[in-house]
């Protein structure tokens, strides 16, 4: 876990893997400066005569203080326009920030919160959430009985990471729409994020989320592929991770120079391509999604179809594509504001659409289902994904 630092970007999923949120990717910074925005004199006064009037008459308030009225003005505002957007008071974000110093531990899980203000669970194989019972794409309905609906990503990791060794209860309700109750213990986690098993005959990478070392380990394994096997990577249950590591890992099957994603802010656009010169690219390899692969997978798996590097197999993505930052504000709140989207190599935003794959499975498809079709692409041959599969929608 890499500690909260000022205008840092993330993709939207919470990583709970060591201490409750792992940023994900360093701010990538605008085509150029952003234009100055200062509301005039004459705005700020309404405002403040407004939080002064209400903090004195109003018959709802408790004469509480301008701070809690200014902090709950501001996220009903966001929260009117932007599900991932949301303000941090101060006790938030300093809770916020502690969980990234060393007593401080998760359970295993990154969160990703979808448009209509639900929020997904994703444990990593192993970690205390996976071995209690928490099963990929459930919703988060609560934390130790504290409701998580109307919760920014950030306040959700900061209720559940705590001191390693101590209790977490979630509540969770699944695919048959019924609440559930989970227990599990804190720990300090160091889940690996790559993996590889066989199912018949085909050995497959499965990749369970991007972090600093996915690159290292997806290079490690397929450096020593037998290259009479397809090279299957599994997504399915990916919720993310980190942008920049998404975006290195998908380095290793491109060509220098060919295009991996670009990110759209107000101020411009900034495109991201393989700067490694590769004289013998990885040959083409499949690429397993469905509903519950999200924001940096989505990256990974765009960057290696659109350009004829990956045939994609199983169900339309999850359609996360866009990015925030966490903002410092004075009196130690934050904000936590979408600031960027995300488009394919070809321009295709997929935020809220999802990516369909090249070659569709029905929902509820099996590890066997998808590796049948692997083995009937190879018996034809290796090809390119189908003309027109991936038209860009500029």
């Amino acid at each position: 876990m890499r500690a909260a630092r000022t205008a840092c970007a993330v993709l939207g999923a919470a990583a709970l893997a060591v201490a409750g949120w792992a940023m994900l990717g360093t701010r990538s910074g605008p085509a150029r400066p952003d234009p100055p925005y200062r509301p005039g004199p004459r705005q700020l006064a309404l405002y403040t005569q407004a939080v002064e009037h209400i903090g004195r008459s109003a018959l709802f308030t408790d004469g509480g203080s301008a701070q809690r009225i200014v902090i709950d003005s501001l996220k009903a505002y966001l929260a009117q326009r932007d599900p991932y957007s949301d303000v941090l008071d101060a006790s938030e974000y300093a809770k916020f920030r502690q969980a990234g110093r060393g007593a401080y531990a998760g359970v295993g899980m990154e969160l990703e919160k979808r448009r209509s203000g639900g929020v997904l669970c994703y444990p990593l194989p192993g970690s205390p959430a996976a071995l209690a019972g928490i099963l990929p794409g459930e919703q988060l309905a609560a934390v130790n009985g504290v409701p998580a609906s109307g919760k920014s990503l950030a306040a959700l990791a900061a209720l559940i990471t705590g001191p390693a060794g101590s209790a977490l209860r979630l509540e969770v309700v699944g695919s048959d729409g019924r609440p559930r109750l989970v227990s599990m213990t804190r720990a300090v986690v160091r889940a690996k994020t790559v993996s590889d098993y066989r199912h018949g005959p085909l050995r497959i990478i499965r990749l369970s989320s991007f972090g600093p070392d996915t690159r290292r380990e997806l290079e490690y394994l397929v450096s020593g592929w037998n290259a009479r096997s397809p090279i299957v990577i599994d997504l399915r249950g990916c919720g993310g991770g980190d942008f920049h590591a998404a975006v290195d890992a998908a380095m290793l099957f491109l060509r220098r120079g060919e295009r991996i994603v670009s990110v759209q802010r107000r101020s411009g656009t900034r495109a991201y391509a393989n700067t490694l010169a590769r004289d013998d690219p990885i040959p083409q390899v499949y690429l397993w999604q469905d509903g519950a692969t999200a924001s940096a997978a989505e990256v990974f798996i765009a960057a290696l179809v659109e350009n004829a590097r990956g045939i994609s197999i199983g169900t339309a993505s999850a359609g996360k594509g866009t990015l925030q930052e966490i903002i410092p504000l004075a009196d130690g709140a934050a904000l936590l504001l979408t600031t960027g989207s995300l488009s394919t190599p070809n321009g295709r935003r997929f935020d809220g659409q999802g990516l369909a794959p090249v070659q569709a499975l029905a929902a509820g498809s099996g590890t066997g289902d998808y590796a049948r079709q692997v083995q009937g692409q190879e018996a034809l041959g290796p090809r390119q994904p189908e003309e027109g599969t991936w038209k860009a929608t500029r």
